[in-house]
């Protein structure tokens, strides 16, 4: 059910507004690359660093503090350029040389025997081109996502995702039978496979236990739905990208454990080559990295 409407709700959007507006008049290489700017100062000197150091040097225990400082400093900068970048969806979709595809033979080959698809990727480089990629080559990835405790900040930002005319559908039961019921018509839907998922099996993720969540496996595999693993990289600082569809993860026979460890394995390959472009900040392993850390 819809949450009600506060007048906190209503003051906390009024804010988000102002400055959204304001940097949302400029430019978009201005406005993205001034929030870049101010993500990379800030929030060095915030406690969001924390985890992400703590989790970067648990995972990745050979770099330097230097190196890991400035890939830090380039996750904060993607972030903030992905934050903003969500308020030019429409104009991203539509613009020539925003982005180039590469595998579209692995979407083509499943389009073309008439199955849907969970297409399985991380937080890494900006995941919401993909779905604009998708889009433009008349596949647009429905998405399931926790809906935002503000009410009004869930209306701003459905309106946003929705510039790709795909469904949304909010985590649940009821948003889980709407995914499946798109994904079974021959629609794709497009899966965040990388948080912690508490209870899940402990698979490998840069060599140690993470407690991941097997549902794009068990998804593709009870509902006979091919299982593709998509990154987004940016390439450079004018909101340019690169999307790539690899070949799809075999599930049949397969326990869904095996092919969640593959799909971890294709994550870390790409992180590897770009950690600047992921999400450091989850809590992907748990106390483990918490002990680790001396914390």
């Amino acid at each position: 059910m819809r949450r009600p409407i506060t007048w906190k709700h209503r003051l906390e959007y009024i804010a988000y507004q102002a400055v959204a507006q304001t940097i949302g008049n400029l430019p978009l290489r201005g406005g993205t690359g001034t929030t870049a700017a101010f993500a990379r100062s800030v929030g060095m000197r915030t406690t969001l660093r924390r985890r992400a150091e703590r989790n970067l040097a648990f995972a990745l225990p050979d770099l330097s503090e230097d190196e890991r400082a400035e890939i830090l400093v380039g996750m904060f900068d993607n972030l903030a350029r992905v934050a903003l970048e969500y308020r030019y969806l429409k104009r991203l979709s539509t613009e020539p040389g925003r982005f180039e595809v590469f595998g579209l033979e692995h979407l083509n080959a499943v389009r073309e025997a008439g199955r849907g698809a969970v297409l399985a990727t991380g937080h890494f480089g900006n995941w919401e081109m993909i779905r604009v990629a998708f889009a433009r080559h008349g596949w647009p990835p429905a998405l399931i996502y926790r809906a935002f405790n503000n009410p009004l900040f869930d209306d701003s930002a459905a309106s946003m995702m929705r510039t790709t005319d795909a469904p949304l559908f909010h985590k649940g039961r009821r948003g889980s039978l709407g995914m499946l019921r798109h994904i079974r018509a021959g629609g794709c839907t497009l899966l965040l496979t990388d948080q912690r998922f508490s209870r899940a099996p402990e698979l490998p993720f840069f060599g140690k236990p993470a407690e991941t969540s097997l549902g794009a496996a068990e998804i593709a595999l009870n509902n006979d739905v091919a299982l593709l693993p998509v990154r987004c990289e940016r390439l450079g600082r004018k909101s340019r990208f690169e999307v790539t569809v690899e070949p799809a993860i075999e599930v049949v026979d397969r326990p869904p454990e095996e092919v969640t460890a593959e799909i971890n394995a294709r994550l870390e390959s790409w992180v590897r080559r770009r950690p600047e472009q992921y999400f450091w900040m989850h809590n992907r392993w748990g106390k483990e990295a918490l002990r680790q850390a001396g914390q």
